[in-house]
């Protein structure tokens, strides 16, 4: 019986191995999103700045 248990234990980790691995997977992907989300504001962000630079030295 013991080999069963082994057997029945080890389907259980390799389900819950496959349930991980999508949550990271799942993870990088929020981490992508977010980080091409931040690039994109800091560079509107420096653009408004570049512009109001340029405003005052006009001004």
């Amino acid at each position: 019986m013991i080999g069963g248990r082994m057997i029945a234990e080890a389907s259980a980790l390799d389900a819950e191995l496959l349930a991980v691995k999508k949550r990271l997977n799942h993870l990088e992907e929020e981490v992508r999103t977010l980080t091409a989300a931040n690039l994109a504001l800091v560079r509107a962000m420096e653009g408004l700045l570049a512009d109001r630079a340029n405003l005052v030295a006009a001004g």
